[in-house]
């Protein structure tokens, strides 16, 4: 009996059953993919770096005796390092490199060094995840290289060193956990030991730098090497530490615990739509339930009837988002995988399976939940179908008396939504959960992308760029060449203001001399307006400012003093400002301008154009025509080129998401116009029989979900700035930025994005209202 009831309960409601399957396949999919990612990304970054056996601390050095004395003194005095290894570095710069025609250059803003193929620490492995040797006359490339440039392999690149011209085939893409996250601004290209040795020939001994790989002892914290070394007088070039190569891989981190998060948003609304249709199937069928009670079923009985069904929607809604779920998680790792060496083994798919079960085990007990109702109805209560006729409160807010100007139709739809707010509440939450998750990464993608989040990257806001130097250098020189830079664009009429950009190499020495480390100092000259969270900017020679991760890890405070070494010498300099970046994991320092390093790590130069904002890209097009040797940049540029990737998975995200969230507000809404209808089945004939349309009565249930859908929309918009600010504050603040307010594209989220759910609603309402003109009047005394 039991089966026959529930073949026709399937039967008869098709459309509800078919929403309720697709919702839990959605939520099983995203949710399984979402795990999947999670797991394989911050498991494989781990298990990356470990395989490539990355070292504790790296240091790249000029290779000069004295240097290599130091070193070997430092380490043999150092119990808590176990080994050193030593690897000779060119560094070479994107003019000494000529690639194929159709190839994009290398971004000016990378530092670039040959060396050639690990086989100790800091190991590289090719596309197929495993180790490779080089041939003379070959290189190896790194992958974000590759996607940057449009590289092929059989690529020939050209190199020339002193008048030195060698060619080289591209025969690998290497994946690099040393380096080779997008946030790393180092890359290194391989070469064979004999093509590395003709060019270590042909340059003077002052072009040879040494990368020294320091691997703790047995049972040390990387940290320890890290902050031992600091106290060492060692200048140098490059420092990087395991605990940044980890950090340097958190973008492919913020991607798939984004999509996780999201992933819990569609299952809170799609055990909202379960609650719903439960509900409405207890409240139809409740004079059957009190039948059943009556002729002695008890509640256990009746429950298993209605958990039948959805027990078997859950296990086939589970299943099929379980299988749909393996290739989303390879289309959302694709570019993970590029990179990373993904962890073998079955562990991800037990992880999705277990994912898929807890789905639906969460389904049935909210099922469960949810038929509580059925003990409380008892035989005469179901029969009365739980009313009992009497009514405390008006059944009505407004009165067509007195809205004459109204539409009829709008009056009800006003009407109706007021008085039966709560029997909206899953429509309402379903909507603001939607609008908040398309806007939130909408407002992050446009946070990264506005002009100011440059600033946060340690560089000043500026209308265009040129190519970054690192070299160490004495101030004077790169004044000079500001200078020469000057007249040039005076020369060419160009109306500009321009300004040198560099960095110095400061040290912190700490109270107790155990917690040094290495910090990059920043200056502009002229000095430039910066933002400051807390302070102004230093102006003294002994001021300066810090970040706010430096101030709360070091527990200084404005006006507190602090020490540094630059130069050789230690200054104490009193604190006037707090700022934040993004860099070096928030660790960076701005020195007074009336502070004159003697010597400089890198620089650039930024300009600003005196000109309307609209002619402001002719000329900055024109600018690179005439000075190509500067390799001129726009912000947008300059900071396309530091993000890397992210900023393209972060849209690929979002597209996805619009998709799906489209589809479930399609369902959902056409699940509950279609279920209001059937409750309104009388109402509407009689409507009918007073003469309203059938175009009349569609536009009846368009306007009251439509006055649902706006206020929802205002809701979910507003919510997605504000508590989406808070959320990714967090994150951000794993990067060094401790504030983070959201950059609102005013078009994007208050037109364009409603707009779109607007359409989807609209077209779910009107596809679903077909059954009104299978109502006629005789339906009036339907029983």
């Amino acid at each position: 009996m039991f089966l026959n009831i529930l073949k026709k309960d399937l039967r008869r409601k098709k459309t509800m059953n078919i929403v309720l399957l697709v919702l839990i396949t959605l939520a099983t999919a995203l949710v399984a993919s979402g795990t999947n990612l999670m797991y394989t990304t911050s498991s494989a970054i781990g298990y990356f770096i470990d395989k490539s056996n990355v070292a504790d601390h790296s240091v790249t050095i000029p290779d000069t005796a004295e240097n290599r004395q130091k070193i070997k003194d430092w380490a043999r005095n150092q119990a808590i390092v176990g080994e050193v290894y030593s690897e000779p570095q060119i560094s070479v710069t994107s003019q000494q490199i000529k690639l194929p025609a159709g190839r994009n250059g290398f971004s000016s803003n990378l530092v670039l060094t040959l060396a050639t193929v690990p086989d100790k620490v800091n190991l590289i492995f090719s596309q197929d995840d495993q180790l490779f040797k080089l041939d003379a006359g070959e290189i190896g490339i790194p992958v974000s290289i590759r996607n940057a440039t449009g590289m092929e392999l059989g690529d020939i690149i050209t190199m020339n060193f002193n008048g030195i011209s060698k060619s080289f085939k591209v025969t690998e893409f290497f994946k690099d956990a040393f380096l080779g996250a997008d946030l790393m601004g180092l890359k290194r290209l391989i070469l064979s030991q004999q093509d590395f040795a003709d060019i270590q020939s042909a340059l003077p001994e002052e072009a040879i730098s040494v990368q020294y790989s320091f691997v703790a002892a047995k049972g040390v914290e990387s940290s320890a090497v890290t902050s031992s070394f600091a106290k060492e007088d060692l200048q140098a070039n490059f420092q990087v530490d395991k605990g940044l190569v980890k950090t340097s891989f958190l973008t492919d981190q913020i991607i798939s615990a984004m999509l996780f998060v999201i992933s819990l948003f569609l299952i809170f609304i799609a055990f909202m739509t379960l609650r719903f249709t439960i509900v409405s199937t207890l409240q139809d069928e409740y004079r059957e339930i009190g039948v059943m009670k009556a002729i002695g079923f008890k509640n256990g009985s009746i429950k298993g009837l209605y958990l039948a069904k959805y027990l078997g929607l859950a296990v086939i809604g589970g299943a099929v988002g379980l299988i749909g779920s393996f290739p989303l998680s390879a289309l959302m790792s694709r570019k993970t995988a590029e990179y990373i060496i993904l962890p073998g083994g079955i562990a991800n798919i037990i992880i999705s399976i277990m994912s898929a079960i807890a789905i639906v085990l969460l389904t049935l007990l909210f099922c469960v939940l949810c038929m509580r109702k059925i003990n409380k109805a008892s035989a005469i209560d179901a029969i009365r179908q739980g009313h009992t006729g009497e009514r405390f409160k008006p059944s009505r807010r407004f009165h067509l008396h007195r809205s004459k100007r109204l539409h009829p139709m709008l009056f009800m739809a006003m009407s109706d939504v007021v008085s039966r707010l709560k029997s909206y509440t899953t429509l309402i939450i379903t909507f603001i959960l939607s609008a908040a998750i398309i806007i939130i990464p909408i407002n992050l993608t446009n946070t990264i992308l506005t002009p100011k989040f440059i600033s946060y990257l340690g560089t000043t806001e500026a209308d265009f760029y040129t190519k970054a130097v690192v070299a160490d250098l004495p101030l004077s020189e790169i004044r000079e060449e500001l200078s020469k830079v000057e007249q040039q664009f005076k020369d060419q009429k160009f109306d500009v203001e321009l300004s040198l950009e560099y960095t110095a190499l400061t040290k912190y020495i700490s109270d107790d001399g155990e917690s040094n480390r290495s910090i990059s100092g920043t200056k502009n000259e002229p000095a430039a307006n910066l933002e400051y969270l807390q302070g102004t900017a230093p102006e003294l020679a002994n001021e300066i400012a810090i970040t706010s991760i430096m101030s709360e890890v070091y527990h200084k405070n404005l006006g507190d003093y602090i020490v540094f070494e630059i130069d050789g010498q230690q200054y104490s300099f009193l604190i006037t400002g707090i700022f934040q970046a993004i860099s070096n994991e928030g660790y960076m320092v701005r020195l007074a301008g009336d502070f004159y390093p003697q010597m400089t790590t890198s620089y650039m130069i930024t300009g600003m154009i005196n000109a309307p904002d609209q002619d402001k890209a002719a000329i900055t097009a024109e600018m690179k025509q005439l000075f190509s040797q500067y390799e001129i940049k726009t912000a947008d540029e300059m900071l396309k080129e530091v993000i890397g990737g992210f900023i393209g998975q972060l849209k690929s995200v979002i597209s996805l998401l619009t998709v799906i969230v489209c589809l479930i507000i399609f369902f959902i809404t056409s699940l509950f116009v279609r279920l209001l209808i059937s409750k309104e089945i009388q109402g509407i004939a009689v409507m009918k029989s007073l003469g309203f349309t059938d175009g009349l009565i569609r536009l009846w249930q368009v306007l009251r979900i439509m006055i649902l859908l706006t206020g929802s929309l205002i809701i979910g918009v507003l919510g997605a700035n504000i508590l989406g600010e808070r959320l990714f504050g967090f994150v951000f603040r794993m990067f060094g930025l401790t504030e983070l307010h959201f950059q609102i594209m005013p078009l994007q989220v208050y037109v364009l994005y409603p707009l779109i759910i607007l359409a989807v609603v609209v077209t779910a309402v009107y596809t679903s209202c077909g059954q009104i003109k299978h109502i006629h009047v005789w339906n009036m005394n339907k029983e």
